[in-house]
């Protein structure tokens, strides 16, 4: 059957070399009963063959070779030199399996016997279907390197097995290697010699699995012996089958990314070293506020109620305004000593670096209780042994804990663990209250969560925070003892 694209889009100029009538009529028949849509121009010499090209502009030639003087080769050579780019059919009623041979080595696209006409019309679609796609692969491959060339991306396409077969511009620009010297596995002068073991054993691995590649290595320029980082990818080409036919990849500068990463990260240790600081100078300061209220205000006070003992007795059978404002004074004085005693305990509790933080979990929990009216039930490991900081986050992570607790959990159970998982101490609170949802877990203004992960964080450490709607919230807090 025909080719819809050339019998129904397009009419298909037809140059006939050929001075019969009657067979310039059947050569019509033949193309029409093909079903070709086409427009005829029928010349009877060579001598106007220029002209004809040039005014007609013919798609294919048909030519009787018998009409010229010339041998058939001769004949068929003077077309190609005339129209090289147009295809053409020796159509002849001469017949010799030699000339055949002949015509087609001299560059004839077919030879039909004119008592073999039927032929005509598969030949003619045949030809112009195969130009058409030459020409179609030829405006691909120009397209293909006109991106090539103004990609920004270096491009490479290799063999199956992995041997590069070409590179564009870009890809030259960024490795500093020429196209002739990436060609083959030379792609891999420009590898860093730090990644070239790495990037050779995963591309290996890629061909091997005929799977894509994707990875991050630093380049070696060998013109300057500059470095920079790219991004590395090439997918299979499958053919018919499931073969693959090679790989098309990319390689990408991401040096100012890598370095932008670098910079990011230095800075976040140093934020991180920086937080470090704050909160050791933070509890340092606080142990010693909190000491300093503990001696010296509170002794002070401690004495102040000792001689307002003594005064009291001295004047225990004196006017009553004066004992009553005597009594007055003791229980200002009796609230004074609580209020400083109980700054001081929430500035540093004392039990913490006395007892230890297991002592110092029971202690804050059942204090917390007795005021927002929530049970605690405990399993506590008290053999666990924790350095002075470690044993502080781990007690200020609880605090923040039991603070959101008391905000937004609506509880009134809650239950703590403090265990050793192997070389880490791990610390669980879990309440049974509303359970945290998770907008509020990603909202920026979470920052009581932020802090605990940042403290646990310190310690190479990690805090989790799981809410069941309904059902409550357990916070997780990992540190290793190392």
């Amino acid at each position: 059957m025909p080719n819809t694209h050339i019998s129904m889009n397009k009419e298909t100029r037809i140059l006939l070399i050929e001075d019969k009538q009657h067979d310039i009529d059947l050569f019509k028949r033949e193309v029409q009963k093909f079903g070709i849509q086409f427009t005829l121009n029928s010349i009877s010499s060579f001598v106007v063959i220029p002209d004809a090209l040039h005014d007609y502009r013919p798609d294919i030639i048909v030519c009787d070779y018998v009409l010229s003087n010339l041998q058939p080769v001769d004949a068929v050579t003077v077309l190609k030199n005339l129209a090289d780019d147009i295809p053409f059919i020796i159509y002849s009623s001469v017949l010799d399996e030699a000339i055949v041979v002949q015509c087609m080595k001299a560059g004839a696209s077919d030879y039909i016997f004119k008592e073999h006409s039927g032929r005509l019309g598969p030949a003619i679609h045949n030809i112009l279907e195969k130009r058409r796609v030459r020409e179609e692969l030829k405006q691909s491959q120009e397209r293909f390197n006109t991106l090539a060339k103004v990609s920004t991306v270096g491009i490479f396409l290799a063999t199956a097995d992995g041997r590069y077969l070409y590179v564009n511009e870009r890809w030259s620009s960024i490795t500093g290697l020429s196209p002739d010297a990436a060609i083959g596995d030379g792609f891999l002068q420009a590898v860093h010699s730090h990644d070239r073991k790495r990037i050779t054993t995963e591309w290996n691995r890629c061909v091997r699995d005929q799977a894509p590649f994707r990875s991050e290595y630093r380049i070696q320029r060998p013109s300057d012996s500059s470095e920079l980082w790219v991004l590395g990818e090439a997918l299979p080409e499958f053919i018919k089958g499931g073969q693959v036919a090679g790989f098309v990849g990319t390689i990408t500068d991401i040096t100012y990314l890598m370095n932008s990463e670098i910079e990011i990260d230095s800075s976040r240790k140093q934020l991180r070293a920086l937080t470090v600081r704050l909160q050791s100078v933070r509890e340092e300061e606080r142990k010693f506020i909190s000491r300093e209220i503990h001696d010296d205000l509170g002794q002070a006070l401690t004495g102040l109620r000792m001689d307002l003992v003594w005064l009291t007795n001295k004047v225990s059978n004196g006017d009553d305004s004066v004992n009553q404002r005597l009594k007055s004074m003791m229980q200002l004085t009796d609230t004074t000593i609580y209020k400083v005693r109980k700054i001081a305990t929430d500035l540093r509790p004392g039990i913490l670096d006395d007892i230890g933080l297991a002592a110092a979990i029971e202690w804050h929990a059942r204090d917390v209780g007795e005021r927002a009216e929530i049970i605690f039930s405990f399993e506590l490991n008290e053999e666990i042994q924790l350095n002075e900081q470690t044993a502080t986050a781990f007690f200020r992570i609880f605090q923040e804990s039991l603070t959101n607790v008391i905000r937004h959990a609506e509880a009134s159970h809650v239950h703590v663990t403090l265990k050793k998982e192997g070389n880490t101490v791990v610390m669980s609170i879990e309440d049974d209250g509303r359970g945290i949802a998770l907008n509020e877990l990603s909202d920026p203004r979470s920052v009581g969560i932020l802090g605990m992960r940042e403290r646990a964080a310190v310690f190479g450490g990690e805090v989790s925070v799981i809410g069941v709607p309904n059902k409550g919230t357990t916070v997780r807090a990992r540190i290793p003892l190392t």
